[in-house]
């Protein structure tokens, strides 16, 4: 059977045997009972010992559990000759080694997290959460499921600085605009079409002045910007899709602002909503459980500084 590489088996050897101590000198009268792990022991290598349990875990996992006679066999060997690199190990100094005890500890400790947290976990995932505490919850929260309304709306935009000749000239120009935007039903009739042919000649904002002066859907709060945010403002201010706003100076330029559609605010309903709600309740108490493992573990065990510690082994 070819075998894994050298320092892949120290390493599976040093996990493997972590929990092994030096066997009992001859001279030494008393003798310890059997801990749990030497429970149903099939081979001894100096202090490390290969159990049952060993053997099973092994045949489970790389023989598709398999129990017969020649899978034992070889199962064992593989087990036997990894006691050897295991005790080999030891007798090196590896145990100590720096790299050698942070896998060990990170495995332990995920070990650990298994059995004592893990079923914890499974069993808050797994728990069905009664629908009078989601829509207790959903009742609570319900701010969050308020979609505002929305608008789609064209704009026209001057920028005359802080030139006040320029803020009258391009306040002439947006009126202009505004006007023949009134007598010409073809657009006046299809709020669809934005400024139409307007936004070319009558608009200085490069993203929408090819484009029919159509900036998209804004809500009420606008974007992240004073631009977009003042555009909302005068957009939210007019009565129902086609409405035009008046021409309107502001530090962020003049505007002419058309309301072209309106998707009205909604509620999403609980059945749209409790499976994410759900979700996030079963997270929190995940969440408080793995804090509530955390305490106990500081309670249990408190960390001593070095010099305290080095005071008390001496």
């Amino acid at each position: 059977m070819r075998k894994p590489a050298a320092p892949i088996l120290l390493l599976a050897c040093l996990l493997a045997a972590v929990s092994c101590k030096p066997e009992t000198p001859a001279t030494q009268v008393a003798t310890p009972p059997p801990s749990a792990a030497d429970v149903g022991v099939l081979v001894r290598v100096g202090s490390v010992s290969v159990t049952e349990a060993d053997l099973a875990l092994l045949l489970e996992e790389k023989y598709n559990g398999r129990t017969d006679a020649e899978s034992r066999q070889s199962a064992l060997d593989e087990l036997t000759d990894r006691a050897r690199l295991t005790q080999a190990a030891y007798d090196a100094g590896i145990a100590d080694d720096a790299i050698a005890r942070a896998e060990i500890a990170r495995i332990l400790s995920t070990r650990l997290r298994e059995k004592e947290l893990g079923l914890r976990l499974a069993q808050i995932a797994s728990a069905e959460i009664p629908e009078a505490r989601l829509r207790e919850i959903y009742e609570s929260q319900k701010d969050q499921f308020q979609s505002p309304e929305k608008r789609q709306i064209a704009v026209l935009w001057l920028d005359p600085g802080a030139n006040p000749e320029r803020v009258s000239k391009y306040q002439e120009r947006l009126e202009q605009a505004r006007t023949w935007l009134a007598s010409n039903t073809d657009v006046l009739n299809h709020p669809e079409q934005g400024f139409s042919t307007l936004s070319v000649d009558f608009s200085e904002h490069a993203p929408t002045r090819y484009k029919n002066g159509v900036l998209g859907w804004l809500e009420p709060s606008g974007g992240i910007d004073a631009w977009s945010k003042a555009v909302a403002e005068i957009a939210f201010s007019l009565e129902k899709p086609g409405d035009t706003s008046a021409v309107t100076t502001r530090p962020e330029g003049i505007f002419l602002v058309r309301c072209m559609a309106v998707t009205p605010a909604f509620q999403r309903p609980f059945e749209a909503v409790s499976g994410d709600l759900a979700k996030a309740d079963r997270a929190l108490h995940q969440e408080a459980a793995e804090q509530d493992f955390a305490d106990q573990l500081r309670q249990k065990y408190p960390v001593a500084q070095a010099s305290q510690a080095d005071s008390a082994s001496r």
